[in-house]
């Protein structure tokens, strides 16, 4: 570690706030003006905090990493705290923030697309500095897609809940509710991604009748991709020229992904599994002749329904094997 690295390290343990304030307000100086710039959903007669308080203290939850609502409440109960919470978001000094059951209550009535606006925006901002260039891969920008579970159980928070069978057909069946999101977070550098969209994994009642002869995991895959076409569309919309490399799992190893990418010019690099797409399996192995390096072998132009793919196959040896 540097002498600059260690003075940064030792400024964060004296006073991580007031370091983290002066980070924020170098690269995205304009984040509680654009929290007060949203369409407040509340009835003017209902309204006690602005909504760049009432984003402002869930912008300093997710820094003290604190996790539930309920929590952020009893840790922020301290007249000391609400006021300089209340200082750094540029608000009158208040003796009490939001409650949590305040802020569950507007987050239900606020527009999503008003802080996709806002998250898509400083990820702009953070392109526009070229701060982050070297983090890009033969100058396109990693984008990260993966799906995270938000909930998980018996019980079905709305229609929107995507439904699975566990031990069907014996006395023990029952039916789980899950809530999953599809994530975009494009590559900064080795500790620094951020969220360049967000997509709810969901289907409807034609999708259902559809996947009724589908397993869990056909299902999975169906509708992950469909969010992917919906999500892909949003980011190219928002960044029309921006030189994306797409990072994917396997369950994005398919023909509509990979059209979509040429549609948009994108590149992409989609991890395969073994059954994923059994024709580029059977063709690679029956080429002989490979290139190969140290701890990879390859195959290029690999005809997939009419489109050249490259395939590539590395070995990773881990410590002590």
């Amino acid at each position: 570690m540097g002498r600059k690295e260690q003075r940064i390290k030792k400024k964060l343990e004296k006073n991580p706030v007031k370091e983290l304030n002066k980070i924020q307000n170098r690269y995205y100086s304009q984040l509680f003006w654009k929290f007060a710039q949203t369409e407040d959903p509340r009835h003017p007669s209902y309204i006690t905090y602005t909504n760049r308080m009432m984003l402002g203290i869930l912008y300093y939850k997710g820094i003290a990493g604190i996790d539930s609502m309920q929590e952020m409440t009893e840790q922020f109960n301290d007249e000391m705290i609400s006021k300089n919470l209340s200082v750094f978001i540029g608000e009158k000094a208040g003796e009490y923030v939001p409650h949590h059951v305040t802020e569950n209550e507007y987050l239900e009535r606020l527009d999503p697309e008003e802080l996709e606006e806002i998250k898509q925006d400083l990820v702009y901002h953070l392109i526009r500095r070229r701060c982050f260039e070297d983090a890009r891969y033969k100058k396109k920008w990693l984008l990260i897609i993966d799906g995270t579970q938000l909930y998980c159980g018996q019980r079905k928070l709305n229609e929107h809940c995507l439904e699975r069978c566990c031990n069907k057909g014996t006395d023990t069946e029952i039916t789980l509710y899950h809530r999953d999101v599809l994530e975009a977070k494009i590559f900064f550098g080795e500790k620094l991604v951020a969220s360049i969209g967000s997509e709810f994994i969901e289907n409807n009642g034609e999708d259902r009748k559809r996947q009724e002869k589908m397993s869990a995991e056909e299902i999975k895959q169906d509708c992950e991709r469909k969010a992917f076409i919906r999500l892909a569309g949003r980011i190219k919309k928002r960044f029309p020229r921006l030189p994306i490399l797409l990072l994917a799992d396997s369950l994005y190893a398919s023909k509509p992904v990979m059209d979509l990418c040429r549609k948009y010019k994108w590149e992409f690099l989609i991890r395969y599994k073994k059954g994923s797409i059994p024709s580029i399996a059977e063709e690679y192995e029956r080429i002989p002749e490979k290139g190969r390096t140290e701890k990879a072998e390859f195959v290029n132009d690999i005809d997939y329904e009419g489109k050249t793919v490259h395939v590539l196959r590395y070995r990773e040896e881990k410590d002590g094997e």
